[in-house]
Order: structure tokens, then C-alpha cells, then sequence
């Protein structure tokens, strides 16, 4: 499939020379850059789904294994 798109001077010349640096044609960078919207969208997508899971969850500790972790870390130098 084929499409036009309007791009920026600006942005039109950055994607020129990244096209260049990747050894790549314009067509091709695009195509890279959608494939790669697609993929950290979805990723986005999970994130957005674990948020709304843990909203409402309140981790608690142990005390002892706090005051255990605590005593280990005063025993580092920093």
C-alpha cells in the first residue's frame, strides 16, 4: 500500500539524515518508525494495565525484614 504524507521541512530533513546514517531510504526509515510506534504503544498499553491493577494495592512489609535490611545497610560504607 502506498500513501502520501506532509512532513515539516525541519523533521523532513532530520528523517533524511537518519535515513542516511541507517543505510536506509526514506520509505523504508517510515516504515521502521511505524513498526516501532506500534510496538512501545503496545507496551504502553500493558503499563497502563498494570497501573490500574496496583492502584489499589498497598504493599506492606514485614517488620523484621525491614529492621534485617535496615541493619545489613548500616554496615555498608557508602
Amino acid at each position: 500500500m502506498e500513501m502520501a504524507v506532509s512532513l515539516d521541512n525541519t523533521i523532513f530533513k532530520e528523517a533524511e539524515r537518519e535515513a542516511r546514517l541507517m543505510h536506509v531510504t526514506l520509505p523504508e526509515l517510515c516504515v521502521l518508525a511505524v513498526q516501532e510506534y506500534i510496538k512501545n504503544r503496545g507496551k504502553s498499553d500493558i503499563t497502563k494495565q498494570l497501573n490500574a491493577v496496583y492502584d489499589n494495592y498497598t504493599a506492606t512489609i514485614d517488620a523484621g525484614l525491614a529492621q534485617a535490611q535496615y541493619d545489613l545497610l548500616e554496615e555498608e560504607d557508602w
